[in-house]
Order: C-alpha cells, then structure tokens, then sequence
C-alpha cells in the first residue's frame, strides 16, 4: 500500500502573486545571466508551471508508481493574496475535479485569522464534504499556540479532524517565523486525541521535531520536500529517514510534495530510492509509504 499524504492541486487565482515571484526568483536571476537569450515572460504575467492543474498527469502518476490514495491539501490563501478566488471557491473547485478518481481524498483548510467566520466556514465545509482532515498554514500570520485561536482548535477537535499543518520555509509575504514545529506544542498537550503531522519533517526547523514528538504521541510527521536534496545528495534524505523513522517508525508517513518537485525529482523516483534505501527495514519502509497514513484515517 502506498499512500501520498501529501499533494497539491493549485488554482492559481488563489496563489499570492509575491510568494509565486519569489519562487521563481532564481528561473529570473538565471534568464538576466543569459543576458536576454531566453525569455521565459516573468516580466509580462506572474508564471507558475506547477499550478497548471492537468489532473490526467496525476492519476497516471497513481497508477504508475500504484499509489492507492493521495492526500490533496487545500491551503487558504485567501487573506494574503490578491482575492481574485475566495477560499470557499477554491475548495469548491477542488472537491468538484477530485470527483474524478476516488483516490484523491482532498483535505480542507481555513485561515484562523478569520475569527467566527472561519470557524462558520469550516463548519460548513465539513457538512458539505465530510474531510477527513484540515490543512494548517502558519505562514499567513499567526502563531497555532495563540491563545486568541483557542476555540479553532476545539472546533477541530470536536469535528474530530486530522491536521497536517507546514513547517520550515516560507517566501514573502508568507512568513516563516510561525512555522516552527514547537509552536503547536500547546495544542497537541491540550487535544490529545487530535492527530497532528508536521510536515516536511520540521523543514529547517527539523530540530525542534524529536522535542515535540517526544512529548506529544498525537504529532506525526512527513517526509514531503526531502527531494530538496536530490539527486544532489541523497546521503542527506537517508541521514533523515534513518534517524527520524528509526526513532518513530510508527509516526512517519510518506509525502511528496507534488508536484513541486516532479521536475526535478520524480516520484518515481523518491519511492524507489526509499524501498532501496540502506535506512531500515522492509517493515519500517512499508509502514512509512503507507501503513502509518492509512491508520491515521
């Protein structure tokens, strides 16, 4: 069993123009030292390949590296961008194009910057999708232990959510001072029975991770975004499953990241150089692509 517990389907009217740029910004700085010769068109419109939402290439993608469930993230950007699409529009959007396989099981997410009516939304969307987990964003602006989001997390917790919430970098005007995995301590203590995964495995935060795991049995973590080292230095994405799976190996689940790092590093590819791995054993490895995710739903 394999199970992607974290993928992205953007629209990409509800992705911040600056955080976009400021993704791209190296594809610019590498098109100003070729003085010209390639013109990839940052300057007329704000381009992001990666939100071009062909689903065709994902479900060939499930079905070639037979994946049986993907975890689609649904992240509200609504406050920080442009407000072309509203978060509520969005994720109609996605529920509706995720109709065409079963095996997309999209995620919802809302800003607690919202107040009321965010918990209103969430409410609402969960009557009308019944999800199975929300996507938390620090990175908008705010810290998850405030104690002024302390009715958002009861509302999760009532409605008996799974979280997956980001953790590590963050591009302007996202800011990644909020996205430090010890700053959901609090809320972990607090709802016990609420399953927190921190993604990325802290990011570059990754050594606040073992802290909190060590104090709180409800947080998880993904291995989403380690293909950030490949092919370059696959060393370090052993280094990090070794250690971190080898500590939990019940708590690690398997992400991608898709399709952020698909260019550069297939699927494919990370699956194959995890099952191949010299980091653990088979059981360990199964547990991580799948077994641990699929216990978690």
């Amino acid at each position: 069993m394999i199970i992607d517990s974290h993928i992205h389907i953007w629209h990409r009217n509800m992705l911040p123009d600056l955080a976009v740029k400021n993704y791209l910004m190296p594809l610019a700085e590498f098109a100003k030292e070729l003085d010209g010769f390639l013109d990839f068109g940052l300057d007329d419109v704000v381009p992001f390949l990666d939100y071009e939402t062909v689903l065709s290439e994902y479900t060939e993608s499930m079905d070639v590296n037979r994946i049986d469930k993907a975890i689609v993230l649904a992240t509200d950007f609504e406050l920080v961008n442009e407000k072309r699409m509203t978060n509520e529009e969005y994720i109609d959007w996605l529920y509706d194009i995720c109709k065409c396989d079963d095996r997309f099981e999209p995620f919802i997410g809302a800003d607690p910057n919202r107040g009321v009516q965010g918990l209103k939304m969430i409410e609402r969307l969960v009557k009308k999708y019944e999800p199975r987990g929300i996507k938390v964003y620090p990175a908008t602006g705010f810290f998850p232990d405030d104690d002024k989001y302390s009715e958002y997390w009861k509302l999760i917790d009532d409605l008996g959510l799974t979280v997956v919430t980001h953790a590590g970098m963050a591009l302007p005007p996202l800011d990644e001072k909020y996205c430090h995995p010890l700053n959901v301590t609090k809320v972990a203590e607090k709802y016990p029975d609420m399953k927190i995964i921190i993604a990325h495995l802290g990011g570059k935060f990754h050594n606040e991770l073992f802290t909190l795991m060590d104090k709180c049995d409800n947080v998880y973590t993904d291995c989403s975004a380690l293909q950030g080292w490949l092919p370059a230095e696959p060393e370090m994405v052993m280094s990090r499953l070794k250690e971190t799976v080898g500590r939990y190996p019940k708590r690690v689940v398997f992400g991608t990241d898709s399709p952020l790092y698909d260019t550069q590093y297939s699927t494919m590819q990370f699956i194959r150089l995890i099952n191949e791995g010299d980091w653990g054993t088979q059981k360990m490895k199964d547990d991580l692509l799948g077994n641990n995710m699929a216990r978690i739903l």
